[in-house]
Protein backbone atom coordinates (compact mmCIF):
# COMPACT_ATOMS: atom_id res chain seq x y z
CA UNK A 1 0.00 0.00 0.00
CA UNK A 2 2.56 2.20 1.09
CA UNK A 3 4.10 1.76 -2.51
CA UNK A 4 1.04 2.77 -4.11
CA UNK A 5 0.87 6.58 -1.96
CA UNK A 6 4.08 7.35 -3.25
CA UNK A 7 3.62 5.91 -7.21
CA UNK A 8 0.56 8.39 -7.05
CA UNK A 9 2.32 11.10 -5.03
CA UNK A 10 5.04 10.64 -7.37
CA UNK A 11 2.98 10.99 -10.21
CA UNK A 12 0.93 14.04 -9.63
CA UNK A 13 3.95 15.52 -8.01
CA UNK A 14 5.21 15.18 -11.31
CA UNK A 15 2.77 16.86 -13.12
CA UNK A 16 2.97 19.59 -10.99
CA UNK A 17 6.55 20.30 -11.02
CA UNK A 18 6.20 19.81 -15.06
CA UNK A 19 3.61 22.47 -15.48
CA UNK A 20 5.59 25.01 -13.54
CA UNK A 21 5.07 28.10 -15.71
CA UNK A 22 9.24 30.05 -15.62
CA UNK A 23 7.98 32.67 -13.65
CA UNK A 24 5.01 31.24 -10.51
CA UNK A 25 5.15 35.28 -10.08
CA UNK A 26 3.81 35.98 -13.77
CA UNK A 27 1.22 34.20 -15.78
CA UNK A 28 2.62 32.78 -19.03
CA UNK A 29 0.36 33.73 -21.70
CA UNK A 30 1.79 31.12 -24.09
CA UNK A 31 0.29 28.20 -21.78
CA UNK A 32 -2.87 27.72 -20.54
CA UNK A 33 -4.02 28.91 -17.20
CA UNK A 34 -6.67 25.63 -16.07
CA UNK A 35 -4.04 23.27 -17.90
CA UNK A 36 -1.82 22.10 -15.04
CA UNK A 37 -4.86 21.98 -12.62
CA UNK A 38 -7.02 19.69 -15.68
CA UNK A 39 -4.23 17.53 -15.90
CA UNK A 40 -4.18 16.63 -11.96
CA UNK A 41 -8.15 16.40 -11.54
CA UNK A 42 -7.89 14.06 -14.88
CA UNK A 43 -4.94 11.97 -13.46
CA UNK A 44 -6.21 11.54 -9.95
CA UNK A 45 -9.61 10.49 -10.79
CA UNK A 46 -8.11 7.88 -13.49
CA UNK A 47 -5.98 6.72 -10.29
CA UNK A 48 -8.57 7.11 -7.58
CA UNK A 49 -10.72 5.55 -9.98
CA UNK A 50 -8.37 2.57 -10.51
CA UNK A 51 -7.38 2.08 -6.67
CA UNK A 52 -10.66 1.77 -4.82
CA UNK A 53 -11.99 -0.52 -7.66
CA UNK A 54 -8.87 -2.84 -8.23
CA UNK A 55 -9.28 -2.80 -4.47
CA UNK A 56 -13.18 -3.88 -5.02
CA UNK A 57 -12.31 -6.50 -7.28
CA UNK A 58 -9.27 -7.98 -5.30
CA UNK A 59 -7.05 -7.38 -8.22
CA UNK A 60 -5.03 -5.30 -5.64
CA UNK A 61 -5.06 -6.71 -1.72
CA UNK A 62 -5.60 -5.03 0.83
CA UNK A 63 -3.94 -6.41 4.46
CA UNK A 64 -6.64 -7.30 6.99
CA UNK A 65 -9.58 -6.95 4.29
CA UNK A 66 -11.56 -9.89 3.11
CA UNK A 67 -13.31 -10.62 0.05
CA UNK A 68 -16.96 -10.71 -0.04
CA UNK A 69 -17.18 -13.59 -1.40
CA UNK A 70 -15.70 -14.70 1.92
CA UNK A 71 -17.38 -12.76 4.27
CA UNK A 72 -20.24 -14.52 2.43
CA UNK A 73 -19.99 -17.90 4.60
CA UNK A 74 -19.95 -16.37 7.80
CA UNK A 75 -22.72 -14.56 9.74
CA UNK A 76 -23.41 -11.74 7.88
CA UNK A 77 -26.43 -10.82 5.74
CA UNK A 78 -25.84 -9.79 2.06
CA UNK A 79 -27.31 -6.61 3.22
CA UNK A 80 -24.48 -6.26 5.78
CA UNK A 81 -21.35 -7.47 3.10
CA UNK A 82 -22.54 -4.69 0.53
CA UNK A 83 -23.05 -2.20 2.82
CA UNK A 84 -19.88 -2.63 4.68
CA UNK A 85 -17.87 -3.05 1.28
CA UNK A 86 -19.31 -0.12 -0.43
CA UNK A 87 -18.72 2.15 3.06
CA UNK A 88 -15.16 0.73 2.57
CA UNK A 89 -14.88 1.65 -0.98
CA UNK A 90 -15.94 5.62 -0.12
CA UNK A 91 -13.24 5.65 2.68
CA UNK A 92 -10.97 4.60 0.59
CA UNK A 93 -11.82 6.69 -2.23
CA UNK A 94 -12.15 10.09 0.71
CA UNK A 95 -8.37 8.81 1.74
CA UNK A 96 -6.93 8.96 -1.79
CA UNK A 97 -8.31 12.13 -2.63
CA UNK A 98 -7.23 13.91 0.59
CA UNK A 99 -3.57 12.37 0.03
CA UNK A 100 -3.68 14.29 -3.01
CA UNK A 101 -5.45 17.41 -2.49
CA UNK A 102 -2.29 19.69 -1.05
CA UNK A 103 -0.94 19.43 -4.91
CA UNK A 104 -4.27 20.15 -6.55
CA UNK A 105 -4.53 23.32 -4.09
CA UNK A 106 -1.27 23.99 -5.08
CA UNK A 107 -1.44 23.56 -8.96
CA UNK A 108 -4.78 25.75 -8.67
CA UNK A 109 -3.08 28.38 -6.48
CA UNK A 110 0.25 28.69 -9.13
CA UNK A 111 -2.33 28.94 -12.29
CA UNK A 112 -4.51 31.34 -10.18
CA UNK A 113 -7.53 29.86 -10.06
CA UNK A 114 -10.63 29.90 -7.57
CA UNK A 115 -10.35 27.18 -5.33
CA UNK A 116 -14.26 27.55 -4.93
CA UNK A 117 -14.59 24.51 -7.59
CA UNK A 118 -12.81 22.25 -5.46
CA UNK A 119 -15.67 21.09 -3.29
CA UNK A 120 -17.75 20.01 -5.64
CA UNK A 121 -14.91 18.59 -8.42
CA UNK A 122 -14.05 16.14 -5.24
CA UNK A 123 -17.20 15.30 -4.73
CA UNK A 124 -17.83 14.35 -8.27
CA UNK A 125 -14.77 12.61 -8.23
CA UNK A 126 -15.60 10.94 -4.94
CA UNK A 127 -18.98 9.62 -6.85
CA UNK A 128 -17.66 8.70 -9.86
CA UNK A 129 -14.69 6.54 -7.92
CA UNK A 130 -17.26 4.99 -5.65
CA UNK A 131 -19.53 4.09 -8.21
CA UNK A 132 -16.53 2.35 -11.03
CA UNK A 133 -15.50 0.19 -7.27
CA UNK A 134 -18.86 -0.69 -7.35
CA UNK A 135 -18.57 -2.49 -10.43
CA UNK A 136 -15.06 -3.70 -8.95
CA UNK A 137 -17.48 -5.21 -6.18
CA UNK A 138 -19.54 -6.90 -8.80
CA UNK A 139 -17.03 -8.67 -10.88
CA UNK A 140 -14.82 -10.06 -7.46
CA UNK A 141 -18.67 -11.70 -6.62
CA UNK A 142 -19.32 -13.07 -9.76
CA UNK A 143 -15.96 -14.15 -11.12
CA UNK A 144 -14.58 -16.73 -9.50
CA UNK A 145 -11.04 -16.97 -11.83
CA UNK A 146 -8.58 -14.52 -11.33
CA UNK A 147 -7.98 -13.96 -15.07
CA UNK A 148 -12.16 -13.64 -15.74
CA UNK A 149 -12.40 -11.12 -13.14
CA UNK A 150 -9.09 -9.38 -14.00
CA UNK A 151 -10.31 -9.33 -17.96
CA UNK A 152 -13.75 -8.07 -16.61
CA UNK A 153 -12.49 -5.61 -14.52
CA UNK A 154 -10.19 -3.89 -17.35
CA UNK A 155 -13.14 -4.01 -19.62
CA UNK A 156 -15.62 -2.06 -17.47
CA UNK A 157 -12.71 0.52 -17.03
CA UNK A 158 -11.68 0.82 -20.78
CA UNK A 159 -15.40 1.01 -21.40
CA UNK A 160 -16.00 4.51 -19.10
CA UNK A 161 -12.76 5.91 -19.58
CA UNK A 162 -12.05 5.55 -23.35
CA UNK A 163 -15.02 4.39 -25.19
CA UNK A 164 -17.18 7.10 -23.87
CA UNK A 165 -14.74 9.72 -25.50
CA UNK A 166 -16.28 8.56 -28.60
CA UNK A 167 -19.72 9.34 -27.77
CA UNK A 168 -21.27 12.94 -28.96
CA UNK A 169 -20.21 15.99 -27.21
CA UNK A 170 -23.89 16.72 -25.33
CA UNK A 171 -23.22 12.97 -23.73
CA UNK A 172 -19.39 13.12 -23.56
CA UNK A 173 -20.12 13.91 -19.55
CA UNK A 174 -20.48 10.47 -18.72
CA UNK A 175 -16.71 10.42 -19.40
CA UNK A 176 -15.36 10.60 -16.02
CA UNK A 177 -12.54 12.91 -17.26
CA UNK A 178 -14.68 14.98 -19.30
CA UNK A 179 -17.13 15.00 -16.74
CA UNK A 180 -14.42 16.46 -13.89
CA UNK A 181 -12.95 19.10 -16.43
CA UNK A 182 -16.54 20.54 -16.94
CA UNK A 183 -17.01 20.57 -13.13
CA UNK A 184 -14.21 22.49 -12.88
CA UNK A 185 -15.08 25.03 -15.19
CA UNK A 186 -17.77 25.82 -12.88
CA UNK A 187 -20.32 23.61 -14.79
CA UNK A 188 -21.24 20.72 -12.90
CA UNK A 189 -22.25 17.91 -15.10
CA UNK A 190 -25.77 16.78 -13.44
CA UNK A 191 -26.72 14.37 -16.02
CA UNK A 192 -23.30 12.97 -15.06
CA UNK A 193 -24.10 13.15 -10.93
CA UNK A 194 -27.23 11.28 -11.72
CA UNK A 195 -25.54 8.37 -14.28
CA UNK A 196 -22.70 7.58 -12.06
CA UNK A 197 -25.14 7.73 -8.58
CA UNK A 198 -27.71 5.21 -10.64
CA UNK A 199 -24.62 2.87 -11.95
CA UNK A 200 -22.83 2.42 -8.38
CA UNK A 201 -26.60 1.85 -6.91
CA UNK A 202 -27.10 -0.64 -9.18
CA UNK A 203 -23.74 -2.34 -9.47
CA UNK A 204 -24.62 -2.86 -5.68
CA UNK A 205 -28.09 -3.69 -6.00
CA UNK A 206 -26.60 -6.65 -8.22
CA UNK A 207 -23.75 -7.67 -6.26
CA UNK A 208 -27.10 -8.31 -3.56
CA UNK A 209 -28.30 -10.32 -5.33
CA UNK A 210 -25.25 -12.06 -6.71
CA UNK A 211 -24.23 -13.10 -3.09
CA UNK A 212 -27.88 -15.09 -3.54
CA UNK A 213 -25.99 -18.28 -4.92
CA UNK A 214 -23.59 -18.65 -1.52
CA UNK A 215 -26.56 -19.53 0.38
CA UNK A 216 -26.38 -15.74 2.47
CA UNK A 217 -29.67 -14.72 3.81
Amino acid sequence: MRIMELLYLGILALLLLLGLPPELNQNDPSRSSVGLALALLGVQVVLVTYFASASAAQEIAVEGERPAVDLAFGPFSRRTIVAGKSLATLVTVVYWQLLGLPLLMLAMEIRRLPLGALGGVCALVTLQAWAVAQIGLLCGIVFEAEFTRTLAHWTALLAIFVATLALPDAIRWANPVVAVAQAAAGAMPVQGVVCYAALGLGAGGLAYAALRRFGTP
